[in-house]
């Protein structure tokens, strides 16, 4: 068994893991939560590259319900595994996602820190902290991650992978 069907295997689900939180993170989270929900179209869009994919993923999430970039990206990351019944989810701790350094070659866990994995628990890919058009964009970009703008960004980051494109 690999190290990430080990650590798979040990993640929680989505609920569990919000359950771990204060009162007052479990609110923030779900606020975005709810943004994500008024915004249909940009997740369609964002959905569609994986649609066609065949064979399972599992997405290996690091993650801490005191982040909160966790709490912007872990909603979008429920509702792709809710959209597409070929993929799923576990979540992690930050500390027990330390294999992470040395298997996936980095200098430390930024979270969340999402590995995708095909069905042989080989990594695809991965989505670290923010969306590939936030850490790549200016001010701009950070301001609309910041005000929930980009949440379906997450998603088409993570289906894009997914696709292989």
């Amino acid at each position: 068994m690999s190290t990430f069907d080990t650590l798979f295997k040990q993640g929680k689900d989505i609920e569990t893991f919000i359950s771990t939180g204060t009162p007052e993170q479990i609110a923030d989270l779900r606020r975005w939560q709810t943004l994500l929900g008024s915004q249909t179209e940009a997740v369609e869009n964002a959905l569609a590259p994986a649609r066609q994919a065949e064979g399972r993923f599992r997405l290996l999430v690091a993650a801490e319900m005191w982040c909160p970039d966790c709490h912007r990206n872990i909603p979008p990351l429920a509702l792709l595994c809710q959209r597409l019944p070929n993929v799923e989810m576990a979540i992690i701790t930050r500390d027990e996602a330390q294999p992470f350094t040395e298997l996936l070659d980095v200098e430390k866990v930024k979270i969340p820190f999402v590995v995708v994995l095909d069905a042989n628990s080989t990594p695809l890919g991965a989505f670290i902290e923010r969306p590939a058009s936030v850490v790549n964009g200016g001010e701009a970009q950070l301001e609309a991650y910041r005000r929930g703008d980009l949440l379906a960004e997450t998603i088409g980051d993570i289906t894009a992978i997914i696709a292989g494109l």
